[in-house]
């Protein structure tokens, strides 16, 4: 299933995370399943306790892979409904739910996600859409005036 440059290249995103700071999250093996994902725990600004979780796709890292929010669950909106009900919202940056419901944070366009691209960006963008979010929560506006969309082309 996976390549020994595949393996090589999950490694080094490990390595890396440690190295840029974000000691937080991890890559991790299910070694049943021979399957890979990414996850942390992370502490917002305002110190409320969100996970992180990526699945890594069987293309990786040429097939870009999802990020869910895990914790809290569910995610509400700031009127009380739930996040993934929304499922692809431009508003709040999301893309559809998980199927047990955890919200896909949009972080990069299918469009414009290339094999350079490594997984602490992608957590980064995480810790921004929550930092939106909360912003969120304290004024009732859409994510997407807090957050930059990325354009089509380049």
């Amino acid at each position: 299933m996976w390549t020994d440059t595949q393996r090589q290249r999950l490694a080094l995103e490990h390595a890396v995370l440690q190295s840029e700071g974000f000691t937080q999250f991890s890559v991790y093996r299910n070694s049943s399943s021979d399957t890979y994902h990414a996850t942390g725990t992370t502490n917002s600004s305002s110190g409320r306790i969100y996970r992180l979780w990526i699945g890594i796709p069987d293309g990786y890292p040429y097939a870009r892979p999802p990020m869910y929010l895990t914790e809290p669950f569910p995610t509400f909106a700031a009127d009380g409904s739930r996040i993934s009900a929304l499922g692809v919202s431009h508003q709040m940056h999301t893309l559809a739910p998980s199927e047990a419901g955890h919200v896909q944070i949009c972080h990069w366009r299918d469009a414009r996600w290339h094999s350079d691209i490594l997984l602490y960006k992608v957590f980064l963008k995480g810790l921004l859409w929550i930092e939106a979010y909360e912003q969120h929560l304290l004024t009732r506006r859409p994510i997407a005036e807090f957050v930059n969309t990325m354009s089509e082309t380049a």
